[in-house]
C-alpha cells in the first residue's frame, strides 16, 4: 500500500514540475544557434541584429548576428543565427 502512495506522490511532483517548465502562456527554448518561441503575439522588429517579439505581458528581445526566421506560424516562431543576448522588457 505504501508503494501505491509513493507512486501517486511521485506522479504529483512530476505533474507539478511539467506544469512549471511548460507554462501554457508561452514557451521559449534557447539553443546555441536558434531560439524557438511558442505563443508570441506579434513580430515587432526584424533585422539581422535584432528581433523583437511581443508576448502577452512583455517583449522578448533577441540580439545577435545574421538573425533570420526559419519557421513562422500564427503563434510559433523559430529564429536562427548567432544569438548573443536574449532579454525581456516588461511594459
Amino acid at each position: 500500500n505504501n508503494h501505491i502512495i509513493n507512486k501517486v506522490k511521485l506522479m504529483h511532483i512530476k505533474d507539478t514540475l511539467i506544469n512549471f517548465l511548460y507554462d501554457k502562456d508561452y514557451f521559449i527554448s534557447i539553443y546555441d544557434t536558434y531560439i524557438h518561441v511558442f505563443n508570441y503575439r506579434d513580430l515587432v522588429s526584424l533585422t539581422g541584429k535584432l528581433i523583437v517579439l511581443k508576448m502577452d505581458k512583455f517583449s522578448l528581445e533577441i540580439k545577435g548576428e545574421d538573425l533570420f526566421i526559419t519557421k513562422m506560424m500564427p503563434n510559433e516562431i523559430l529564429i536562427k543565427g548567432v544569438i548573443k543576448n536574449v532579454g525581456i522588457t516588461y511594459e
